[in-house]
């Protein structure tokens, strides 16, 4: 069939029409993916950057990741944020939106100081000026031959050579010391330990300037020598806790900085540095699954190196010495009452323990370790504490929140992420347990919650502005050490009246033990109750910026 021209061209036009569309899809696919306007920045100290998250239509959550003391975030947007350099450095800044997460790296440089001059007045000659206010041949028509003034007398300056000012020398930027690694000269100094309460004092080695947020890490290279094959057995961990002051340089302090080591034959441990401040000294503490040092082990450090942030320079000495700010004062130490409390069930004159449990939410289906422990407590007629986190909070950790209020347990904050925040300012402090709070004030309608610190890990800062009673622990069930279902229990076992117990609902082994504990302590007869209502029910007063591990019974 033979086809017309005008069939001819409009089949060509239909064909590179499809062609172009063909081509073009993946760009277009690839232009809606959700990302950050830039994925790696470069910005001064003291200076500021706008990152955009670019086609999504979604509210992205703002976080610096790693980094919190080189920069800083604001005016935190629905899809932009603006960050600024507090110090050189390198941090990370993510942007969450719903399940993905996106990352900037951004690198911090020192200040830039520029060289100034002072320019020589030279670009409107004086005489010139004079000239042209005063010209000669108006004087002479306007007034008599006698009274006219000189020439010289009406225009002095033009008889007076423009002064031209020495130009000034170029302010050079000082040149400023960087700070390099600082490894710790351990000859002479005790390092190898074989029983708790292992320290080790350098403070003679820390000079005056030292600041750890001049660091990024600090490494902590150690040996082990075992008694025996079997004893390894009975490792868990070594703790390295760097001590900021000789009263908590005691073996146990988890101080400005601490990591957990589980390399059973020795190795280095990595501590990420993201505190201020200087230390004394390294606690050093190795622990079984019950947090004793176990027997046979000898633990040697030998080496201690503190790792200096990339372009990190010490301050000009000869620099004008700033005031130091006035600190905000701490919050003032008031009264809580958790907003659902209710003690009409409670016998008072009857022993009572609290059961709290951490690190949820962790979803709503009915196979979710979270519904599980709900559903066993309410079967008994028990009631907890739970602490959730706020990073967990999404559509279906919320809906299980809203479940564990309707059913009459106790909401708890524990902070916005698992990492301790024992090294946070004031600001970070608020943002992530602000950030909590509103969404359980979101999800309940109420104002005040308990708090438990991550990792139990609690600062001065922390107690001064934190508006909550802290919340520790007076049993430890260890479920977060992997322990087993029989060991949860033998541990908690241990609980006395009054006694706080810590567990986890992330843990199957907890869920496992659930059961077997609750019929424990029911059968001994104690009442299982929240922190809030342990307190209530005997009388005590809970006050804000105040650590609690049990309320015992009021002496008679």
């Amino acid at each position: 069939m033979k086809l017309g021209k005008n069939m001819k061209r409009t089949l060509s036009l239909v064909m590179a029409g499809a062609l172009v569309l063909g081509i073009s899809t993946p760009d277009a696919e690839a232009a809606k993916k959700v990302q950050l306007s830039k994925k790696k920045v470069t910005v001064e100290v003291g200076k500021k950057v706008v990152l955009k998250v670019k086609n999504t239509k979604k509210k992205a959550k703002w976080s610096v990741k790693s980094g919190k003391k080189v920069v800083s975030l604001s005016k935190k947007k629905k899809a932009s944020v603006t960050i600024k350099g507090k110090k050189a450095g390198k941090a990370v800044v993510q942007a969450k939106i719903g399940k993905k997460k996106l990352t900037c790296k951004v690198t911090v440089k020192k200040a830039v100081v520029k060289a100034t001059t002072t320019a020589a007045a030279t670009t409107t000659p004086v005489a010139s000026a004079a000239a042209t206010t005063a010209p000669a041949a108006t004087t002479a028509t306007t007034a008599p031959a006698t009274t006219t003034a000189p020439a010289t007398a009406s225009a002095p300056a033009m008889t007076t050579p423009p002064t031209v000012p020495a130009t000034e020398a170029p302010t050079e930027a000082p040149v400023l010391e960087p700070v390099t690694d600082i490894s710790i000269d351990l000859t002479g100094l005790e390092t190898t330990f074989s029983a708790a309460g292992a320290k080790i004092d350098f403070s003679s080695q820390i000079e005056s300037r030292f600041d750890l947020s001049y660091f990024e890490s600090v490494d902590v290279t150690f040996t082990t020598e075992w008694a025996s094959e079997e004893a390894k057995a009975d490792f868990n961990c070594v703790k390295f806790g760097f001590a900021k002051t000789a009263d908590t340089l005691n073996g146990y302090d988890d101080g400005a900085a601490v990591t957990y080591a589980s390399q059973v034959d020795g190795g280095t441990a990595t501590i990420a540095l993201d505190a201020k401040g200087t230390v004394v000294g390294v606690n050093v503490q190795a622990m079984n699954p019950s947090y004793a040092w176990p027997e046979g082990l000898t633990v040697t450090v030998t080496d201690i190196t503190f790792k200096a942030i990339e372009g990190a320079t010490y301050p000009d000495p000869n620099a004008p010495v700033e005031a130091t700010p006035t600190p905000e004062p701490a919050l003032e130490s008031v009264p809580f009452v958790y907003e659902g409390l209710d003690i009409s069930w409670i016998d008072p004159t009857k022993p009572m323990v609290a059961f709290t449990f951490d690190d949820g939410p962790i979803g709503n289906t009915d196979t979710s370790n979270g519904i599980k422990v709900q559903d066993m407590l309410s079967e008994a007629g028990a009631h907890a504490t739970f602490f959730y986190i706020g990073e967990r909070m999404n559509d279906s950790g919320k809906a299980e929140i809203a479940r564990a209020h309707e059913l009459g347990f106790e909401v708890g904050n524990h902070s916005y992420g698992w990492s301790s925040v024992s090294g946070y300012e004031k600001d970070e402090l608020d943002e992530s347990i602000g950030d909590t709070t509103a969404i359980l004030s979101e999800i309940t309608g109420y104002s005040n919650f308990l708090f438990r610190a991550p990792n139990l890990s609690i600062s001065q800062t922390m107690l001064d502005y934190i508006p909550s009673p802290f919340i520790n622990c007076a049993v430890d069930s260890k479920d977060w050490n992997n322990a087993t279902a029989e060991e949860i229990i033998e541990n908690l076992k241990a609980a006395k009246d009054g006694d706080i117990l810590l567990m986890h609902e992330t843990q199957d082994a907890t869920v496992e033990a659930l059961p077997e504990v609750i019929a424990y302590f029911q059968e001994q007869g104690f009442q299982i109750v929240s922190v809030s209502e342990l307190f209530a029910a005997r009388g005590v007063t809970m006050m804000t910026g105040t650590k609690y591990s049990n309320c015992p019974p009021a002496s008679n």
